[in-house]
């Protein structure tokens, strides 16, 4: 049995319920890729959340390829 974290994948990361579930799972050891309809503001959300934390196992995508490629895909839009 394999002690490797899934890959959670939050579609809706960049708002602030997202960003705050992103914040928490990655503090609790979890890679995480952040989805967002535009690459580009998924990639400057990740970028900032390693920055304010520290952490390197987080990064953006659009939210098709964040789909894909998460093990667990989250869902956070009002």
């Amino acid at each position: 049995m394999s002690n490797r974290r899934p890959c959670l994948a939050i579609l809706g990361a960049t708002g602030t319920l997202g960003n705050g579930l992103a914040f928490r799972w990655a503090k609790a050891g979890y890679p995480i890729i952040i989805g967002s309809r535009v690459a580009e503001k998924a990639q400057k959300s990740a970028a900032d959340l390693k920055q304010l934390s520290g952490f390197n196992s987080v990064r953006g995508m659009d939210n098709r390829n964040a789909a894909a490629a998460g093990d667990i895909v989250v869902l956070t839009v009002p």
